[in-house]
């Protein structure tokens, strides 16, 4: 019995809701069922794997993503479903094993993230799901990630595909290193190299080399550069514990650096991350405020080839909002005994793309594209289609199982985008019955 433990257990979402805005009425609904297998063999061995099937209406904002982009967000591919609805599936997994106390191997399906925010500017669990392989390596006060994922652009792979099976699409690869050191017991600091391998040839051939697999951060940004043919993503991270059970925290981002130090350079792209949290605020137990502000120049993530854009299943694999942004999200969390509320702002000012002028907002557009030419030294953050973005959620539920989230919930969801072109109102009224073990963005 000490050697081998194992749980299976139900995963669901049914969830109904109605968006009050909406001149059709049209009920919403999603529909999920699943299931979640986790094991240990020994000490030193783990596995896990979970499979969810959907069948899902969605608010007008989201079907317009869903049409535009193939996808549900975080959620992979979707199949038509009766009139108006969407099938899609989502299926995880992992192997860990741990030899000793100082090394950790795990190969997978599953997503990501790198940072202590609600965002993540470098790595987050934004997009689908990826195969990957992760060495996390721990020393004293040291703990050192090589991540390495193979992607996809869901576009042809250039082979021919028989009849009757399904089209492949374009693969590229992804390898990370993260470095995160407790250089006080009050203090973590973190640095971060991601890069995007040039994307497959026309036999959907991906044509790695050894540097590939090369696990000294910084080495690849040293060997190819920041503009190079790949693309390379540098970053850093800090974490301060503070008194009165506060957390103050960061990133900073760098994709690329212009010659000379141009501030208006197509080529000036970075972004930053400052947040704070108040744990039992007021001395209220359970009673806990984030504070969060992220901002990212216009053409950030973005490369000259399309096929090289820092992205996975045609969604970001770092901010939802793309680039070219400023963000702000405070979210109020309280929690007594099996009951729980939270309230969710957000606001964003974005500076959107329009009639085919790239302004730097959307990562899948050629920076040869851009509005102002590829060498431009005129770019201004926000510039392009002035938009403002309200997101406000509340929910109350209850919490049945906490070994999977299950829980009863209530909720109230409100977004408003308002530009010179468009102001398009969601008001939706939630309620569900679910398990809650993902991270699924729609605040976008």
């Amino acid at each position: 019995a000490d050697q081998f433990r194992m749980t299976i257990d139900p995963l669901f979402n049914f969830e109904f809701a109605k968006d009050t805005e909406d001149s059709l009425g049209e009920k919403l609904y999603k529909n999920t069922r699943g299931f979640l297998i986790r094991g240990d063999i020994g000490q030193k061995f783990s596995f896990e794997t979970s499979f969810y099937e959907n069948q899902a209406t969605l608010p007008q904002y989201l079907d317009d993503f869903a049409k535009s982009y193939a996808v549900i967000p975080g959620q992979g591919r979707w199949k038509k479903f009766k009139d108006n609805g969407y099938d899609f599936a989502m299926a995880s997994g992992n192997f860990s094993w741990s030899p000793n106390k100082h090394f950790n191997f795990q190969a997978g399906h599953g997503k990501h993230f790198i940072g202590d925010g609600y965002r993540s500017l470098l790595l987050s669990d934004n997009s689908f799901n990826y195969p990957y392989l992760r060495v996390t390596t721990t020393y004293k006060k040291i703990q050192y990630t090589n991540l390495y994922t193979v992607f996809m652009n869901l576009v042809d792979g250039g082979v021919v595909t028989p009849k009757y099976t399904e089209r492949l699409f374009q693969k590229k690869a992804g390898s990370f290193q993260y470095l995160s050191w407790n250089a006080h017991k009050r203090l973590q600091l973190g640095l971060f190299q991601g890069m995007i391998w040039e994307a497959t040839d026309n036999k959907n051939k991906m044509n790695l080399n050894l540097s590939y697999f090369n696990p000294v951060i910084m080495g690849s940004a040293l060997e190819y550069g920041l503009g190079g043919s790949t693309n390379v993503i540098i970053g850093g991270t800090w974490k301060m514990r503070l008194p009165y059970s506060i957390t103050a925290y960061g990133q900073y981002m760098l994709d690329d650096i212009a010659e000379d130090f141009v501030n208006g350079s197509i080529s000036n792209k970075q972004g930053f991350q400052t947040g704070v949290k108040l744990h039992d605020l007021a001395t209220i137990k359970n009673l806990h405020l984030q504070w969060e502000y992220n901002q990212v120049r216009p053409y950030t993530y973005a490369h000259k080839k399309t096929s090289q854009s820092y992205s996975n299943n045609n969604q970001a694999l770092a901010h939802p909002l793309g680039a070219n942004f400023k963000e702000m999200n405070i979210i109020l969390d309280y929690r007594i005994g099996n009951f729980f509320t939270q309230i969710k702002f957000m606001r964003a000012q974005i500076g959107r793309d329009s009639l085919n002028l790239n302004y730097g907002n959307n990562i899948f557009n050629s920076d040869n594209d851009a509005l102002y030419g590829i060498h431009s030294n005129i770019n201004e953050q926000n510039q392009g289609v002035k938009s403002q973005l309200d997101i406000i959620d509340l929910k109350l539920g209850i919490v049945i199982n906490p070994n999977t989230n299950m829980n009863l919930v209530l909720g109230l969801s409100q977004r408003k985008e308002t530009s010179n072109i468009t102001q398009r109102p969601t008001n939706l009224i939630y309620v569900g019955f679910r398990t809650s073990l993902n991270n699924i963005y729609y605040d976008f």
